[in-house]
């Protein structure tokens, strides 16, 4: 039987205000695995280029159940549960308890290894620590919520979590444009949220009355990668970074873990400690890991590598495809013509559907839109009411070449003729 959970209080936060939350989420707040998000940078070194883009995960954890707070009303309306909207709210709070230290860049250089995501974690982490505890002890179901919280149950809901506007991108976007300083990402997920529509046993937007804040979505999370996400000086400081954990995690077994909660001890703080030691101790290390303290060395001094190439690619079909060990092979032919040493390059290639909803749904036609017609609310294609939507489908592939400052010079001038025989070439 469910416990009655009445409003404990108020968080203030800089982006939405007051975030009400009740004594379950007060609870479920005050556990190691939620505080610990406290630990873990949204933007991961992206305070290097936006030095106001220091904020956490927590915050935005904050942001999203407030986000689902204001689309319970609606969802009430729709025919959900109390209780459904209650799932809701605690998956919202919980959706990123699962990220490694600086965010992505963790689930990069670790746990691609370990065939792991911070998906995979937070489902984990929901079922098998105190946080399942939490749940049970207000009579709800924690595997529900551990699928909700991914996207993965079996329900309308998943769509706000993981979907083509769900209330983890309108947080985002909102959250860091105010820490960085840039424009781009506001929106108007108050009007998206109440436009929500049941239809067919799925949730979609009711146009034309949300159509302007649907556009207004989609362009600013397209404007917010190019100008934050994938800024060239934030992805140089990002990938030095990936590769002196990644190379620490290879060949000294850092950051490696075996539980839960060893797991939940690695975050910012830690990492960074590690990293600095090593760098200062430097005696009886691989090659590979004094070049990895190098380069974390650099990274404290803000002595970062320079784009030295960039190609820009539009297309409406297929992205590029490229694994790491064509980037390394890449990487070789470019130190080897360039005559320097191939720690000096790193190939870095982020690609931005153009209008990014989630991995498996590039298409912005595929965004669930309904109307109102006299029969009831009816189906329709987004592109029968924007015509600037449809303009910008399809990917936005991005292949940078980035060297060590003392050899950017020599690096430029073979990168981008190596680059095209590689990726837009039948025969490198």
């Amino acid at each position: 039987m469910k416990r009655s959970s009445k409003t404990w209080g108020e968080i203030r936060d800089p982006v939405h205000g007051y975030v009400l939350i009740n004594e379950l989420e007060r609870d479920v707040l005050d556990t190691y695995p939620l505080q610990r998000l406290h630990r873990i940078r949204q933007l991961g070194n992206a305070y290097l280029t936006y030095p106001g883009a220091d904020h956490s995960r927590f915050g935005h954890s904050l942001g999203t159940l407030h986000l689902a707070s204001i689309a319970s009303n609606k969802l009430l309306d729709l025919g959900f549960s109390a209780d459904d909207v209650q799932e809701l709210r605690l998956a919202a709070l919980l959706h990123d308890v699962g990220h490694g230290p600086f965010s992505h860049l963790f689930e990069e250089a670790v746990l691609r290894h370990k065939t792991l995501s911070h998906e995979d974690l937070t489902a984990k982490i929901i079922r098998d620590t105190e946080i399942k505890d939490k749940i049970e002890d207000f009579g709800y179901n924690p595997d529900s919520v551990s699928l909700l919280s991914v996207g993965k149950l079996k329900s309308p809901l998943s769509m706000l979590i993981s979907g083509p506007f769900d209330i983890d991108k309108l947080d985002f976007l909102l959250r860091d444009s105010y820490y960085t300083g840039v424009e781009y990402g506001k929106v108007d997920a108050l009007r998206l949220l109440m436009s929500l529509r049941l239809v067919e046993g799925s949730l979609a937007l009711e146009l034309p009355a949300s159509l302007y804040a649907l556009e207004s979505l989609l362009i600013s999370r397209y404007e917010m990668f190019k100008a934050v996400y994938f800024h060239r000086t934030v992805r140089a400081a990002w990938v030095m970074l990936r590769v002196a954990v990644e190379t620490a995690y290879l060949c000294e077994g850092l950051f490696d873990f075996s539980s839960i909660e060893e797991y939940l001890a690695i975050d910012d703080g830690y990492v960074e400690s590690c990293m600095r030691s090593l760098s200062k101790k430097r005696e009886g290390l691989s090659k590979e890991m004094r070049i990895a303290c190098d380069l974390y060395s650099m990274l404290e001094k803000r002595h970062l590598f320079k784009s030295v190439c960039e190609i820009v690619l539009h297309t409406t079909e297929t992205s590029l495809k490229v694994d790491e060990e064509l980037k390394e092979e890449i990487e070789e032919t470019i130190a080897r013509k360039a005559n320097v040493d191939q720690w000096m390059v790193v190939v870095d290639t982020p690609m931005i559907p153009s209008l990014p909803y989630t991995p498996t749904q590039p298409d912005p036609m595929d965004i669930p839109v309904c109307e109102e017609r006299e029969g009831g609310l009816v189906k329709r294609k987004l592109v029968e009411f924007s015509k600037l939507v449809e303009s910008l489908r399809g990917y936005v592939d991005i292949v940078r070449v980035y060297s060590h400052p003392s050899v950017r010079r020599s690096v430029a001038e073979v990168s981008e003729r190596v680059i095209k025989s590689f990726l837009f070439q039948d025969n490198p």
